[in-house]
């Protein structure tokens, strides 16, 4: 997953509320709810289709926190699983 880049589910639409992105799975009727850091991988996915190492790269210096890389890399790992993002 490292090398390939990060693309959105074409099953899936998001908008923007207040401080959260609210995601449809529109396969399984299921909505998701994203805190900030979530939007802003989310947004940089949809936008920019970046590499998973860009994506950490660029998330790592935007963000400080002790567990950034881990609870990155736990997210991506978590839409791929759900089906909301796939690797191309």
């Amino acid at each position: 997953m490292e090398d390939k880049k990060l693309h959105i589910s074409e099953n899936c639409v998001s908008e923007k509320l207040d401080e959260e992105l609210i995601i449809l799975d529109l396969d399984s009727g299921l909505y998701h709810c994203l805190n900030e850091i979530g939007s802003v991988i989310w947004e940089e996915i949809k936008n920019k289709n970046p590499s998973y190492n860009n994506l950490v790269k660029s998330i790592s210096q935007k963000y400080v926190g002790e567990n950034i890389l881990e609870d990155s890399d736990r997210f991506l790992r978590e839409l791929k699983e759900k089906k909301l993002i796939f690797t191309k």
